[in-house]
């Protein structure tokens, strides 16, 4: 191959003329030889054939490199001991594996060649350490491409920048092929376009800047996107590793994480990769290396598809090791250290251009090594969206020519608490009800939906509406303010009190028992009023019992605010391991007890508003928050005359 050799020494050397044509060589044989060339320098390539005892390791993009690279690395030296892994075997392709042959080659002065899409995980641990030179193998960059594809047709192609962009190596090589450059091209082009947009769900994603009801989480992405920009820009300055690119973003299920995602990448113009620990199990055999193959997978395609965002749903599936028993440990630790090194790799200097967005019902059980800066960094809380918001999101849901003269803002009042997912739902509902009726759709057919009859009894409304009333000045009482309270059913109740609990980074018993307090003022306002608790405040893990039942058991076993200080893990995983502890389930028990007598005490000193307010319930159903405090603010003044005093 006088005109086209491989890993030769004059990389300088113009390759401008053409080929002929009993010199052409298939992509093939050329694309790994081409990139192994561009990974190493004159300098390397001389020492590694000069060394009788020397070891490689080669971390290639992805598995289907790891055999033609293992070839291409033939044609530099002869090799004593070859490892190229790609952890299709669950007993072979694993790190303790071939340690005694590394050594026993590298001891008899042999060469040694590892060769792997994950060299930690998969080559002998022994090779990972020993080695004389780690080659990050680029893939199939635009200068690569451009001499395979003139080593394949003779023809040295003019090419758009990231032609095969997201491509596998096979990918590549069956469309590059024929006799003219312009035709690799275009099917290279085609090939790209047909994987640029992992998620088809993107293009029709609302656009970025129309999303209401995200706060923070908005203007992290906000600032991301122009970041973005300026990079593009710039031509890559600041480097891409310097962006605030990673974060975790954490809500109640239904309030729009995936769409505030594809939305972003939309807004940002970066294919989108989504992936979740759910998948990876339904997608493989659900043995542990059919598990990490598919984290594998999608984290390679996103860093092909470079720059990119790779969107990981349900990361609270991925467990916190510190609170796991030794078999789940070791079952899940290749896993997290799997995902943890991926992250890690793309802070490199050189690494693939990747944003990783987590999402998670449950932003305090990621494990902490998730978040630390350089990984995800930080959980940004996603809210349910205020009345206004819920307003402009029926609106965005409506069509041109829908209800266009109906008031929103009382229908988005009166859906409180839903998230953006059931808006979606109810005007879908709406419609087809307007469909089957043969009529447009009317302003009752939205509201059929959000706020429907109560089908319930006089006694039953009458019980919601006293146990709503007491929550609701409870928690102003604590300073907590009420965006209002209604008797609108849902799935799971008859009303709601809509009001943000918030407890600081580093609460006190105190404060943490006040919280207690105001969700134990609903089971109290029935005590006191109508003679006898339901079973309204408990029932599932979302009821009024089931929260403080978390927070006091969260004092005790793990906030160190109670009689013990070991930490015995989250206040959830506690709180399901009372029943397991006597002492443990005494105290909590003991602390019920009591701030039960203090909400039936604060029930009795604020009798009068709370009767106000649930009077005005039963009649409307719906009490803003603005009513709320001047039913209390009415009732303090009356108490003030009474006992002599000014308000």
């Amino acid at each position: 191959m006088p005109h086209l050799t491989f890993l030769r020494d004059d990389l300088n050397e113009a390759e401008t003329g053409d080929v002929a044509a009993d010199e052409r060589r298939p992509a093939t044989e050329t694309l790994a030889a081409f990139a192994l060339e561009a990974a190493l320098s004159p300098a390397q390539r001389r020492r590694i054939a000069a060394d009788p005892a020397f070891a490689l390791v080669v971390q290639v993009p992805a598995a289907d490199w790891v055999e033609p690279v293992r070839e291409a690395c033939g044609r530099l030296a002869a090799w004593g001991y070859v490892a190229a892994r790609t952890g299709a075997s669950r007993s072979e392709d694993r790190a303790d594996r071939g340690n005694d042959r590394v050594a026993d080659r590298l001891a008899r002065g042999d060469r040694v060649l590892g060769v792997s899409q994950s060299p930690a995980r998969y080559l002998p641990s022994a090779l990972v350490a020993a080695a004389d030179l780690h080659v990050r193998l680029p893939g199939a960059t635009d200068a690569v491409i451009a001499r395979v594809v003139r080593a394949a047709t003779g023809r040295r192609p003019t090419l758009p920048p990231g032609i095969a962009r997201g491509l596998d190596f096979f990918e590549i090589a069956a469309a590059v092929r024929g006799t003219t450059a312009r035709a690799c091209v275009a099917r290279l082009a085609a090939a790209a376009r047909s994987k640029a947009t992992a998620d088809p769900a993107v293009g029709s994603a609302p656009d970025f800047a129309t999303l209401v009801g995200f706060g923070d989480a908005h203007a992290w992405g906000t600032r991301l996107i122009d970041e973005i920009a300026t990079w593009r820009a710039s031509g890559g300055a600041p480097a891409f590793q310097r962006l605030d690119r990673h974060v975790a973003l954490s809500s109640a299920p239904g309030l729009g994480k995936s769409s505030f995602v594809r939305s972003l990448a939309k807004a940002a113009g970066l294919p989108l990769v989504a992936t979740s620990v759910g998948a990876w199990f339904t997608g493989s055999d659900g043995h542990l290396g059919g598990v990490l193959r598919a984290w594998d997978a999608a984290y390679t395609h996103a860093c092909a598809l470079a720059p990119s965002i790779l969107f990981l749903d349900e990361a609270d599936s991925i467990p916190n090791r510190a609170t796991m028993d030794n078999h789940a440990r070791e079952w899940w630790t290749p896993l997290c250290t799997s995902i943890l090194l991926g992250f890690d790799a793309l802070n490199a200097p050189g690494a693939p251009e990747v944003c990783i967005i987590a999402a998670t019902n449950h932003g305090d059980r990621l494990d902490p090594a998730l978040i630390r800066p350089g990984r995800l960094g930080r959980v940004i809380e996603i809210k349910p969206p205020s009345a206004a918001d819920l307003a402009v999101i029926f609106r965005q849901h409506l069509d041109d020519g829908e209800v266009p003269d109906m008031d929103l803002a009382p229908l988005g009042a009166l859906a409180l608490g839903a998230s953006g997912a059931q808006v979606a739902g109810w005007v879908s509902e709406a419609r087809a009800a307007a469909r089957a009726a043969g009529r447009p759709m009317r302003p009752e057919d939205l509201l059929g939906r959000v706020a429907p009859p109560d089908q319930g009894s006089p006694a039953d409304r009458r019980r919601s509406a006293y146990h709503e009333a007491g929550h609701a000045v409870a928690f102003e009482r604590i300073g907590a303010r009420v965006a209002q309270v209604d008797l609108v059913p849902r799935r799971d109740s008859l009303g709601a009190t809509s009001v943000a609990t918030r407890l600081g980074q580093s609460p006190t018993r105190a404060e943490i028992e006040g919280l207690a307090v105001a969700l134990l003022c609903g089971r109290a306002a029935e005590i006191l009023f109508l003679g006898e608790p339901s079973a309204g405040a408990g029932g599932d893990s979302r009821s009024d019992l089931a929260r403080v039942t978390t927070l006091l058991a969260g004092n005790h076993a793990s906030l160190g605010l109670g009689d013990r200080l070991a930490y015995r893990g989250a206040p959830h995983e506690v709180a399901v391991a009372l029943s397991l502890d006597p002492t443990l389930l005494g105290a909590v028990e003991r602390d019920l007890d009591r701030l039960s007598g203090e909400a039936l005490a604060v029930m009795e000193a604020n009798r009068t508003a709370v009767a106000a307010v649930a009077e005005l319930l039963i009649a409307r159903r719906l009490v803003s928050g603005d009513a709320l405090r001047a039913l209390i603010a009415e009732a303090d003044q009356h108490r003030a005359a009474q006992d002599g005093g000014q308000p």
